[in-house]
Formats: structure tokens, sequence, C-alpha cells
């Protein structure tokens, strides 16, 4: 049996920065933590480190406007393949950002 959505969420951490306490674009106190890969992605994103902490502006902004949202996919997708592989990404999440 996996880790249950709970407990992910409890121990949401990013492999995009280090600061969870402020906005990881504009740099304001953080209100929200942010799965980066959403739908059937977001238990991926929790367990690989794909959030990323939001203000609630710029989180709003990252739900509404699909380039900002593109755009931020495609740095976690690098960060991902940093640490693991291109391979692994796309066996996990299915879908290439970086094009």
């Amino acid at each position: 049996m996996g880790i249950s959505v709970k407990t992910l969420e409890k121990n949401r951490f990013s492999i995009l920065t280090d600061d969870m306490e402020h906005c990881y674009i504009c740099k304001k106190p953080k209100e929200d933590i942010n799965e980066i890969f959403m739908g059937r992605n977001r238990q991926n994103s929790m367990k690989y480190g794909l959030c990323i902490p939001m203000c609630r502006k710029c989180h709003n902004k990252f739900h509404e406007v699909r380039a900002y949202q593109l755009h931020i996919m495609k740095e976690a997708q690098e960060a991902f393949e940093k640490k693991y592989s291109h391979e692994e990404f796309m066996k996990i999440f299915r879908e290439n950002y970086k094009d």
C-alpha cells in the first residue's frame, strides 16, 4: 500500500526551492503550497517534491493563465530530470512540457 494523500499533503516539499515560507514567484509570504502537476499527477507532485509555495495572487495566476502554468511545469520537469531522468519523468507524468 502506498503513502496516504493526507501524509503526502502534510509532508510536501520542493526540489525547486529550499524556501517553503515565501512565494516561489514573487517572494511574498506564502499562503498556499501548490502541486505543480495536478489531476492524476497531484500525488506524484507531492511524492517527488514538485510543489512550490505561493501567495494567493500567484497561485490564482497559475490556475488562470495557461502560459504561466506551462512555464512553471517546464521548470519543474527540468528540476525533476536533473535529479532523476527524462525517461523517469515521462514514465511517471506521461507528458513532455519542455517542447
